[in-house]
């Protein structure tokens, strides 16, 4: 009976210690959030040639799932709107393309709160801003 009630105990304690700090992510994600950050570190080097305006979500904490399918749907705007643009090397092409499979890979079925914005009703920022406030939301997520 003593041996019950000490097992018991210390799955309270986890599942306490979990609700508390958020359960670690596995490591499959956090490799795709690594390479997330690397793939966004590289177009850093042309982030001023790509004259795009693009929706940048501000409710990053509340709504993450939303955050990520909008942040989704813009690459895919920005893989678009690069694909035929020469003066953007292949090598930041393939950064895009990795983006893009890293983000959906990301992105759950989860069902978004009814508070949640679409990404439509987000403020659309220059590429270089947007850039930024998608590399702070993959650092984010690595919390």
């Amino acid at each position: 009976m003593m041996c019950k009630v000490l097992i018991f105990g210390c799955i309270s304690v986890a599942m306490l210690m979990t609700t508390a700090y958020g359960a670690s992510l596995s490591s499959e994600k956090w490799k795709t959030l690594q390479t997330l950050i690397k793939d966004l570190e590289i177009l850093e080097n042309i982030k001023n040639k790509i004259h795009l305006e693009l929706y940048t979500p501000t409710e990053t904490q509340e709504c993450t799932q939303q955050t990520l399918q909008c942040y989704l749907g813009e690459v895919v705007t920005l893989k678009k709107e690069t694909e035929d643009d020469t003066e953007i090397k292949e090598e930041f092409v393939t950064a895009i393309q990795n983006i893009e499979k890293n983000l959906k890979s990301l992105t759950g079925l989860n069902h978004t709160g009814s508070e949640c914005k679409i990404c439509e009703a987000n403020n659309k920022k220059k590429f270089p801003d947007f850039l930024h406030e998608l590399t702070n939301f993959v650092r984010y997520l690595q919390k």
